[in-house]
């Protein structure tokens, strides 16, 4: 299939029977179709997305707006995100491997394929059963009783047993049965054998934790929970195309800084909310509502305090432009103001190593004299590369502190 680069946020021009598929793939997936121009034929590609779409003929490929960033610096903090809070930086999963396909379907059947070699995890199970030999332990009562009636199974028996019905496999399964029914797996529809005895869920279950036992499963739960959660199908009509995968980069880079300095700092000080907080109640001639406001990510936040304060403000911008755009410079005074904060790091991503950043306000009347700006690498194409940028940025942060 050809395919065809663009940046992130630019235009395309759409052949006119891809209007309707890309039409219909929006709303499968939730992006406003207002950015189709459907009398001129032309989409511009929402600014928040990366990724890839999957259109008759030819595959678009949304490129990262930094320089020298490629989608598979993307997908690597997304595996970052999707793996247990333990993770070791150090891990191949963390290496960009040029030749490999964007393709996330092909990518978990061969990770899934290397998995199911060594062997599904395998968990200790509690098991009641009756037996004509015993195991375990012995219910003597009802074994008696089942004497007395004759039955062929006497032994009842509790026991523990090795089940492959364990929530790794679980997820796994789920996501071979999904990428099964959006494409032809070929030769990798015969790893369904190997879950013969996984059960199916309707939940799908979430933040499961790897230990040393099953950390080979890393990889592909990642992608796992990829196709689960974020993987979609391009169709109309009883047509499909192909797979397709828009990543909100702004919500990724968020959630990316935030799980850095929760985890990987070592302080405890840094948390965020789970909820907004009502700030003011508007009035007008028909209704009254209130309005609320959530910060990124704070350092030092008091909330048993009243009003709640928190000595510092992190707030991330997933920009190229130059740093303390006014709109973030007016949102940050606002924050500021709320939780008479006495410091402001806005996060930024880079292609390359940049030092902290300053801007310095002369009207002595301010709350905040200082904002500052922090970046943080996002490129470099091997394990060692992503954990010396991620422990880089850690320290950069903590020297503004």
């Amino acid at each position: 299939m050809n395919e065809i680069h663009i940046p992130q946020g630019g235009s395309l021009r759409l052949n006119e029977d891809e209007i309707s598929i890309l039409s219909s793939t929006f709303k499968n997936i939730g992006v406003d179709i207002s950015c189709i121009d459907f009398n001129q034929g032309i989409v511009s590609f929402p600014q928040a997305y990366v990724g890839y779409i999957s259109l008759p003929g030819r595959k678009i490929i949304i490129n990262p707006k930094h320089e020298g960033v490629t989608f598979k610096h993307i997908l690597r903090i997304y595996y970052f995100l999707y793996t247990s809070d333990s993770s070791d930086l150090d891990e191949p999963i963390y290496d960009v491997d040029a030749e490999k396909s964007y393709d996330i379907i092909q990518n978990f059947v061969h990770e899934l394929e290397i998995v199911t070699k060594k062997g599904l995890p395998v968990e200790y199970k509690n098991r009641r059963n009756t037996l004509q030999y015993l195991r375990g332990n012995i219910n003597l009562t009802n074994t008696a009783l089942n004497v007395k009636l004759g039955k062929k199974d006497i032994f009842d028996c509790e026991y523990d047993e090795l089940s492959h019905d364990v929530p790794i496999n679980q997820v796994l399964y789920k996501a071979l049965k999904k990428a099964a029914q959006m494409v032809d797996l070929g030769t990798g529809s015969l790893l369904s054998k190997s879950f013969h005895d996984v059960s199916e869920v309707f939940e799908v279950p979430q933040n499961i934790q790897l230990n040393t036992n099953t950390k080979y499963c890393k990889k592909v739960m990642a992608l796992a929970y990829m196709i689960l959660n974020d993987l979609s199908i391009s169709d109309y009509g009883n047509s499909t195309y192909g797979q397709n995968l828009l990543i909100n980069f702004d919500r990724v880079f968020e959630e990316f800084i935030k799980k850095i300095l929760t985890v990987y700092s070592g302080d405890y000080n840094f948390t965020y909310w789970g909820d907004e907080k009502t700030y003011a109640l508007c009035r007008t001639h028909d209704r009254e509502f209130f309005k609320s406001y959530i910060p990124d990510m704070l350092y030092g936040y008091q909330s048993k305090s009243f009003p709640n304060t928190a000595y510092c403000i992190l707030d991330m911008k997933n920009k190229t432009s130059k740093p303390f755009s006014n709109a973030d410079v007016y949102q940050m005074f606002f924050y500021a103001n709320q939780l008479k904060s006495k410091k402001v790091i806005l996060c930024y991503p880079a292609s390359k190593n940049i030092s902290n950043a300053l801007l310095s306000f002369e009207n002595e009347d301010f709350l905040i004299r200082k904002i500052y700006a922090a970046y943080i690498n996002i490129a470099g194409d091997t394990s060692k590369d992503f954990k010396n940028n991620i422990y880089s940025f850690i320290e950069n942060v903590k020297n503004l502190l």
